[in-house]
């Protein structure tokens, strides 16, 4: 006969279940087999069955009957006060499981043990005592199931010790999910992922576990398990440790560039750099080769450092959760052989930063996500130092732990080159060679996106040109940058930052991704959310502190190539509404800066722009200011009008290659400027009037004229002048006739310009346009000299002097001075020519108009020469030399002839 406890209270004979006549007969044969040596006094019986009454003989022998006649094998007479059964441990399924782990525990071997406590929990089948009432069943019921859980946990850690580790690993998440809270089987089941390799389910398990527990699971990961206050006073090392640490990962590629960095590093982690502590902190964005500086450095130096390095991966911007720092503090305390007497977090601090002031230990803190991340990890005083990488600036450690910042840039040119090279060795860097610039621009320095590339081709050198094809397409680029490893793959490491962000963040960055240029200012980022300047500062100094925009030294900011990839796939969205939105803030704040700038150097230019008071404009002071803005935003300001024309706003498509032109001309960009104005020319035929596209015609033949190309320009201004007419535009015909006349005088036809000229005259005065017939006149007086009627010409050009003379057409005024100059070096009138060519030459200065001032300049020397003023006039060729060189003339000899025999 079979009793059985360890589940429903059930009795089995010959496998066939025995009625026992009532529950309360169960429920008496239960505390029999649980009493020991199978007898009950009456008082105890009466605890389980009737609690709280009382004492009762009656009604227990009724009972006990009633087990008499459905099991009389094994009931006895009743006894004085007593009830018993006869039965032996074998007979009862908790008698077998005690026996079996009795005889778990006499075994040393592992294996033996093993098998002994299996045997123990087969006989369990259920809740013991099922569904028996009453509190003292209830007491039994859960001493029943501390025992149950001990032989599991027991079972766990003896699969454990016999290299069971799945088996013990499916036995303790089966145990788990019964006692989430157990801490014991907590600390099992780590054990087991940790032999099975799957460190990075030990954060979640313990994380979890403090979550249902509402208790601290820093213990668990020291050495022993020590609860808080089971260890001995004092936080002193347990046992020294055995050997050197020396947790550097495997060996790392050969470091290139960098080598101002690594001596700073290095100068940090000895103490001797003035005002900062030995720790050393790495930034930058993703793949710029912060940890690989990191370990290069700790390579040079580790030597210094007698007791070792340790080296943790803090997962800051990883994809899963960060390591905390209770996990981190455990390990660098057992890898010391420190065990601190309190074990909470701030007992494990303590013992941490007294265990570094007795060490000399390097750490390297490796992708930690900010400033409190790593905080509690660093070393205080004495010879321990750390390096810590991050892609967040951490100003704060820099503020209270005077740490020394280090920002890493991407590496230059050279630099990526020879990475390259490095990583493909001669042979195959030989057969690359013509794709290497390819290489180097569109990896944008990154020292992750080359060493993939390399990797890529030294697997495949055959597909070389298709992965570089694939390279240069925006759309193909960061798919051709992933080697399938979160570590391995550019797009998966910008995700880890961008998930860091905030929205405000997020959205600026999308936007950040749509603008033009390499490069923007602050005045058009502001442009971006007019109605919230403080959000939108907020939001662009977390992009900083980030990482993701790079702060340049001019005050500009710019998004290095792989983010604004990586960004736009993001913000591919942004091509609706909002995207239009966003590109046309940015382009109406370019527009109207712009503008003021191309005001300063064509003050007589009109063109359809209007007032934008909501719009933080900065006129500059001088045309040299102008220019140098000019300048500094060429670049962003010629993707502009190739944005302008992908989103088909045609008003900034013709406006802004308008407000360029002043300055394409000057710097001597003239291929631009036609590219630009030819697109301008459609834009304003789509969006605006003949007098705007009149405008965009004289460009034009302005531009053409300049190349020299003269039939072209002839054509432009002709159908300038055709437009206006047809359009009854007075004005605009005006203009025309002047440009045209100029290039006439140009192409040796000054009879035919001064028909035009003085046309455009006429036109001047019934307009009352003073700078207009001040123009005019001195393409008359030009004409006359031409002409050989110098007289003439000298009364013409007096007359324009008095029209522009003090206002603010300073290049019309300069132009006017040049001609006067070479009128009267013509009449032999030496000594006021060289005067007005030198004001001619000091307003083109002004005006940083560098190739009409080398031209002034020559005719300033011819005329100093003829006065005998030879020393003036070898400075003024000098001069004029030099500005044709800085405007990349070659032949200087030939530039100076070509000043000299232009009309």
């Amino acid at each position: 006969m079979e009793f059985r406890l360890l589940g429903p209270v059930t009795v089995v004979q010959g496998g066939v279940p025995v009625a026992l006549k009532s529950a309360k007969a169960v429920e008496l044969l239960a505390v029999l087999l649980l009493a020991p040596g199978y007898r009950a006094s009456h008082a105890g019986i009466m605890r389980f069955l009737w609690p709280d009454q009382e004492p009762n003989a009656n009604r227990i022998r009724q009972y006990f009957h009633h087990l008499r006649e459905s099991i009389p094998e094994v009931v006895r007479p009743n006894d004085r006060g007593f009830c018993q059964i006869h039965v032996s441990p074998g007979d009862i399924d908790y008698g077998r499981f005690l026996g079996f782990r009795q005889a778990a525990n006499a075994f040393e071997n592992p294996a033996t043990r093993l098998k002994e406590l299996r045997s123990a929990l087969t006989e369990w089948h259920g809740t013991p005592l099922e569904d028996l009432p009453g509190r003292e069943f209830e007491q039994k019921r859960t001493e029943l199931i501390a025992e149950h859980r001990n032989a599991v946990a027991d079972c766990v850690l003896a699969e454990l010790e016999s290299g069971e580790a799945h088996a013990a690993l499916e036995r303790a998440d089966w145990a788990l999910a019964r006692w989430p809270e157990h801490e014991k089987l907590v600390r099992l089941k780590m054990r087991c992922l940790v032999d099975l390799g799957r460190h990075d389910q030990v954060e979640p398990l313990l994380a979890d576990w403090e979550r249902r527990s509402g208790r601290p699971a820093v213990h668990l990961l020291l050495h022993g398990g020590a609860r808080p206050g089971s260890a001995p006073p004092g936080s002193s090392p347990a046992a020294a440790a055995p050997t050197r640490l020396r947790q550097l990962p495997m060996h790392q590629p050969a470091l290139i560039g960098r080598q101002s960095q690594v001596e700073q590093v290095l100068s940090t982690l000895l103490g001797r750099t003035v005002g900062r502590n030995r720790i050393a902190v790495l930034t930058g964005m993703p793949g710029v080769g912060k940890t690989a500086l990191a370990m290069w450095a700790a390579s040079l130096i580790g030597h210094h450092f007698p007791d070792g390095i340790l080296y943790v991966d803090l997962g800051g911007f990883s994809l899963g959760e960060p390591l905390r720092h209770g996990a981190v503090l455990a390990r660098f305390l057992n890898d010391l052989g420190v065990r601190p007497s309190t074990p909470t977090m701030d007992g494990m601090v303590s013992a941490y930063l007294t265990a570094l002031a007795d060490r000399s230990v390097l750490l390297i803190l490796d992708n930690a996500r900010d400033d409190e991340h790593v905080r509690p990890l660093l070393p205080g005083p004495g010879t321990s130092a750390a390096i810590v990488t991050s892609r967040r600036q951490m100003h704060g450690l820099a503020i209270r732990q005077a740490v020394d910042s280090i920002d890493l840039a991407p590496l230059g040119d050279e630099e990526a080159a020879e990475l390259l090279r490095d990583r493909l060795g001669d042979d195959r860097m030989g057969a690359a060679l013509a794709f290497v610039d390819d290489v180097v621009k569109h990896c944008g320095g990154v020292p992750l996106a080359l060493s993939i590339m390399a990797a890529r081709i030294a697997e495949r050198p055959r597909a070389l040109a298709t992965m570089v094809r694939e390279l240069r397409e925006a759309r193909t680029r960061l798919p051709s940058l992933d080697l399938g490893s979160e570590n391995l793959s550019v797009s998966l490491l910008l995700d880890g930052s961008c998930r860091q962000l905030s929205a405000p963040a997020a959205r600026f960055l999308r936007h950040l991704a749509v603008l033009p240029g390499p490069s923007i200012s602050w005045e058009a980022l502001r442009s971006l959310e007019p109605e919230d300047i403080t959000g939108a500062s907020n939001a662009f100094d977390e992009l900083v502190r980030m990482s993701l925009v790079i702060e340049q030294d001019s005050g500009r900011y710019a998004l290095h190539d792989l983010i604004r990839v990586h960004a736009g796939e993001s913000a591919h969205r942004l091509h609706g509404e909002e995207g239009v939105r966003v590109v046309e803030r940015v382009l109406r704040f370019l527009l109207h800066q712009a503008w003021a700038c191309d005001r300063r150097l064509a003050p007589d230019r009109g063109l359809p722009i209007g007032a934008a008071p909501d719009l933080r404009v900065v006129a500059p002071a001088t045309a040299s200011e102008a220019m140098v803005w000019f300048e500094t935003e060429y670049p962003t300001l010629t993707s502009a009008v190739e944005l302008a024309a992908k989103y088909g706003l045609h008003r900034y498509a013709w406006l802004l290659p308008m407000v360029l032109v002043t300055f394409q001309w000057r710097s001597g960009r003239h291929l631009d400027a036609l590219k630009h104005l030819g697109q301008a020319l459609e834009a304003a035929r789509r969006v605006s009037g003949p007098a705007d596209v009149a405008m965009v015609h004289r460009m034009l033949g302005g531009t053409h004229r300049s190349l020299t190309d003269l039939p072209r320009a002839t054509g432009e201004l002709r159908r300038a002048v055709r437009v206006s007419q047809d359009d009854g535009d007075v004005l605009g015909a005006a203009l025309g006739r002047h440009i045209l006349g100029v290039l006439l005088r140009e192409s040796g036809a000054p009879g035919e310009a001064l028909e035009h000229f003085t046309e455009a005259l006429s036109a001047f005065e019934q307009l009352g346009d003073p700078l207009g017939r001040g123009a005019a006149l001195n393409g008359i007086g030009c004409a006359r000299y031409d002409l050989g009627q110098f007289d003439a010409g000298l009364d013409y050009c007096k007359r324009s002097l008095a029209l522009l003379d003090g206002t603010d057409d300073v290049n019309g005024l300069a132009y006017l001075l040049f001609s006067v100059g070479r009128i009267r070096l013509a009449m032999g009138d030496l000594e006021t020519a060289s005067a007005d060519l030198e004001r001619a030459r000091a307003l083109y200065a002004s005006l940083a108009y560098a190739s009409r001032e080398a031209r002034t300049l020559v005719w300033l020397a011819d005329t100093l020469r003829s006065a005998d003023r030879i020393g003036e006039a070898d400075r003024a060729i000098d001069r004029a030399r030099t500005l044709l060189r800085e405007s990349g003339e070659g032949d200087l000899d030939m530039a100076v002839e070509k000043m000299r025999c232009l009309p």
